[in-house]
């Protein structure tokens, strides 16, 4: 739902559909997986304490109103100046400093696109108003604080996005046993959707897409249970 490091959000469409009401991510991270299908029973698991916090927040507690009053932030601002409580400011911290893993206080020269307002973090105020939209159909979602092997194996639509193989260890929790993952992913009850990039090694994946990051070209490959075509595509 928001810019973090490692998310789904130009790519989310390109994954197979969900076969089940319920779609469960072990690795939520911003989720945009879910947020592509969030009229579904979604349910996010997060090990990540900031991210789960703010997910826990936005679901339950946040309304758009809170959101769209704070969109409008200007190069050079130090977020932690604002009466907000901290899973908000955590929220603007992650959307000022773009595919970031932790949140970020000063606002960045990049937020600022606009050529008539150079100085004012448009990126930002995009970001936030459509948050402030989204929120009232995320309401019925459900988030869990935690490993994912604590996640009970039901039939729903598993989309496992985990930190990658390689390039994962950037995130705050990012200590994975990839063999004991890869017997969980394949124990899994239902549809099972698991991501990484072209240089795992711990399930046959095989390619999705390929596609411009922000600092290389990459190709995403998947594997899953269900059949699909596996002809790449290009971004």
């Amino acid at each position: 739902m928001w810019s973090y490091y490692g998310n789904k959000n130009r790519i989310s469409k390109h994954y197979p559909k969900p076969m089940y009401n319920t779609i469960i991510e072990p690795f939520s991270g911003s989720a945009w997986y879910s947020v592509l299908h969030r009229n579904k029973n979604i349910i996010l698991n997060e090990k990540y304490n900031i991210v789960h916090d703010i997910w826990n927040w936005l679901i339950k507690d946040c309304d758009p109103k809170t959101i769209l009053n704070n969109t409008d932030f200007y190069k050079g601002d130090n977020i932690k100046d604002k009466d907000l409580r901290k899973e908000h400011l955590d929220l603007i911290g992650f959307c000022i400093n773009r595919a970031s893993v932790a949140p970020c206080n000063i606002v960045q020269e990049w937020s600022c696109q606009s050529k008539n307002k150079p100085n004012w973090a448009s990126t930002t105020s995009y970001q936030l108003k459509r948050i402030g939209k989204l929120l009232p159909e995320i309401k019925h979602w459900e988030v869990k604080f935690g490993d994912y092997k604590n996640l009970p194996n039901i039939e729903a639509t598993w989309f496992i996005d985990p930190p990658y193989q390689v390039g994962g260890e950037f995130y705050k929790e990012s200590q994975i046993d990839y063999e004991e993952l890869a017997e969980w992913c394949l124990s899994r009850k239902g549809q099972v959707i698991v991501c990484e990039n072209d240089n795992a090694n711990w399930l046959p994946f095989e390619p999705l897409l390929d596609f411009a990051g922000l600092r290389k070209r990459t190709t995403e490959v998947i594997w899953t249970n269900k059949k699909v075509c596996n002809q790449i595509k290009l971004l």
